[in-house]
């Protein structure tokens, strides 16, 4: 299913700031970067003044690629795209984190990753079959399976990190 078929929304991030100019002190606003880890927070900061991103949502950086789904609001550097539809949920959105990142495979430095590419490439996402024989993205499925694949690794994970 094309990209454009599963978000209702794909757009470049409204708040985004160079590191270099944020206001000073403290706060408790995420900001995000290009980075590939930490779900691309750099570093937490004071009120910028612009209103911040809201959360829930996908978000994909065109320099690195990084892609990362962002429960909670927060500001970005330049060139991030932001990902929204009505029925993406954290269970959801993880499993689209992955399919989305098999996407950007294919895209390099020298074919780098774009809107307008985003908008022509093609993920595999669950999908059901309406009245009239359409397909349409299952989103209660992809909660449900997001759901049964969390709860599968936190089991595996539990004795690790269970004290003694």
């Amino acid at each position: 299913m094309l990209i454009t078929d599963v978000f209702d929304s794909m757009k470049a991030s409204r708040a985004w700031y160079d590191k270099v100019h944020l206001k000073p002190g403290s706060g408790r606003n995420l900001y995000l970067s290009q980075t590939q880890g930490g779900n691309s927070i750099a570093d937490i900061v004071a009120n910028q003044g612009k209103e911040r991103e809201p959360g829930n949502c996908v978000t994909i950086t065109l320099k690195t690629q990084a892609t990362f789904y962002q429960p909670a609001p927060f500001y970005t550097a330049q060139n991030f795209l932001i990902f929204r539809h009505k029925n993406l949920d954290e269970q959801s959105g993880l499993l689209l984190v992955t399919e989305l990142r098999r996407a950007m495979k294919k895209f390099s430095w020298g074919y780098g990753v774009s809107m307008a590419r985003l908008e022509k490439t093609r993920i595999m996402v669950p999908v059901i079959t309406d009245a009239n024989g359409g397909t349409t993205v299952d989103w209660d499925g992809m909660t449900a399976y997001g759901r049964a694949l969390r709860v599968r690794a936190e089991r595996s994970m539990a004795p690790a990190l269970e004290v003694a």
